[in-house]
């Protein structure tokens, strides 16, 4: 029991401990219209704004969601 206890709390320490990443650069942000679906639960989302070139669609009942057209 002792030794969950230690490990929740170093886990819930390192959580704490990581820092937040920095904004992205306004200059860096490319105007995109994306939509995407999760197939999992239903949830719809629209992308506005990618940083840099990347398009990789996002995550979403831990699965990656799917690009409607």
């Amino acid at each position: 029991m002792g030794a969950a206890i230690l490990a929740v709390g170093v886990w819930a320490v390192r959580l704490l401990a990581t820092p937040v990443p920095p904004e992205p650069d306004i200059a860096d942000l490319t105007e995109v219209q994306a939509n995407y679906h999760c197939t999992v639960c239903g949830m719809r989302l629209t992308v506005t704004r990618v940083q840099g070139d990347e398009s990789k669609p996002p995550r979403h009942c831990r699965e990656e969601m799917d690009l409607e057209y």
